[in-house]
């Protein structure tokens, strides 16, 4: 067919403009990238669906008020023991993955954070340990199998937690309570800042002796999503757990003995064993395994108490905390009262334990495993505290001041002990609920005789 042919048997072109032109030119282009981001989008859409659904990190926290209640009811308070077998001074069994910390173990590690980013105002830091140094001469190293993060140090002579964390957590544990586990140590933090609280100041390594580095307890911290700092209140111990009242008015009165005054909700934990979150439901459903109740936070103790928790009267002051009565009002063997011990919560303690209301069914089952501490085993606690490293038995020098040493130190927080120890044991109240069998409450361990070193009977 011929040109002129074909010409004549099509409709006569219309006019096409230069836009048009590049309109048509790029058109095939402008489809092909449409449908190739169409495509796309589905396919990250479907990936970002799978990965809600399947791969997302969830955050194991509890996503009702429902389901934080309900792990509160099951959570344990208190694991028996047999009290004279602890180790005292030795603390706690500890994870084989970390460093194994002793008593006044030399710390080597590497500056990871300053403590003004970990809240709290007492001087702390964090820090990455690279090695451990014992007095026996063993020394630990950083393994590939090592699960180590960045600990907290606390440090100070001047900052009298140092010495009450250590002991008080130390008496929680060997008694039965849940705790974290504090020990007593000597740091050496290399690429430290000359202010390790802020920060600031010119880089190197520095010695913080005495220090401290916590533990945590295991499981995993749980809390309403947003909500981090909940933790758990004094009243919801009576109105939400499930554990016998011996149990919780043994730990209301340990707070009294302790003269724990700074017990608002943020300073007590509640933990999970193997968190398990649903997210089928709306909203999700948060469950775990086992859960536990603790007090995170006794820095404020073996002191008097008040209400601004100060470093001087309220965190260990022996003078202070050995004047304290432990009962407001208490019965004797043949004359039972309804009991209250004496603790003055601070300020800030909002929901939190002020003078508690003791049955004696608390008063009998602390009693009875205080009076299970060994004269021994009271000396290694304070000793793990290293108590008498305190400022005030010292010489601007650093020399104990005239006629005392570590040994007669240690030996007045003792007396003093037991001395608050023999108000517990001697003291009745009256019964809430008397069980027809009282062994749960006098003899936890099911132990062949129940040691007693109180010159007054707990029970």
């Amino acid at each position: 067919m011929s040109p002129s042919s074909t010409s004549a048997s099509m409709p006569a072109p219309k006019s096409v403009s230069c836009l048009d032109v590049v309109i048509v030119r790029q058109l095939p282009r402008f489809v092909l990238l449409f449908a190739l981001a169409f495509v796309l989008g589905r396919m990250t859409w479907a990936q970002g669906a799978d990965t809600e659904t399947g791969d997302q990190k969830v955050k194991k926290v509890f996503y009702s008020a429902k389901d934080r209640l309900e792990a509160m009811h099951a959570a344990s308070l208190f694991t028996a023991k047999a009290i004279g077998d602890a180790e005292i001074l030795e603390g706690p069994e500890q994870n084989k993955k970390l460093f194994q910390l002793h008593f006044n173990d030399k710390v080597i590690c590497d500056f990871a954070g300053p403590g003004s980013q970990m809240g709290g105002k007492t001087p702390k830091f964090s820090c990455k340990i690279t090695r451990v140094e014992s007095a026996d001469g063993t020394v630990q190293t950083l393994t590939p199998d090592m699960d180590e993060e960045p600990v907290k140090v606390k440090f100070g002579a001047d900052d009298n937690e140092v010495y009450a964390e250590v002991a008080a957590t130390r008496l929680m544990w060997a008694l039965g309570y849940y705790a974290d586990a504090w020990y007593s140590v000597r740091v050496e933090c290399h690429n430290c800042p000359d202010n390790p609280v802020s920060g600031s100041g010119s880089v190197g390594t520095k010695m913080f002796d005495p220090a401290t580095i916590v533990r945590k307890f295991s499981g995993h911290k749980m809390y309403e999503s947003g909500k981090e700092e909940q933790g758990w209140s004094w009243k919801e111990l009576d109105s939400a757990n499930g554990r016998p009242t011996y149990e919780r008015d043994g730990l209301k009165l340990l707070g009294a003995f302790l003269q724990h005054s700074d017990n608002k909700p943020p300073q007590q934990r509640l933990a999970c064993d193997k968190v398990h979150v649903d997210q089928k439901t709306q909203p999700f459903t948060t469950t775990c395994d086992k859960s536990f109740m603790l007090v995170q936070d006794v820095g404020a103790t073996f002191g008097g108490g008040g209400m601004f928790t100060s470093n001087g009267s309220a965190k260990m002051n022996l003078q202070v905390w050995s004047g304290k009565k432990l009962w407001k009002k208490v019965g004797t063997e043949g004359a039972p009262k309804q009991c209250q011990a004496a603790l003055s919560k601070s300020l800030t303690a909002h929901d939190g334990l002020g003078d508690p209301m003791i049955n004696e069914e608390g008063r009998r089952f602390d009693a009875g495993l205080m009076c299970q501490l060994s004269d021994h085993q009271i000396e290694e606690m304070f000793k793990a505290s290293r108590v008498a490293q305190m400022p005030q038995y010292h010489n601007h020098d650093g020399s104990f001041k005239s006629g005392v040493d570590e040994a007669s130190v240690i030996r007045q927080w003792v007396e003093a002990f037991k001395q608050k120890r023999e108000q517990l044991a001697a003291g009745r109240c009256q019964w809430k609920e008397k069980p027809a069998d009282l062994a749960a409450i006098d003899n936890p361990m099911s132990l062949a005789t129940v040691p007693n070193f109180c010159t007054a009977k707990p029970f």
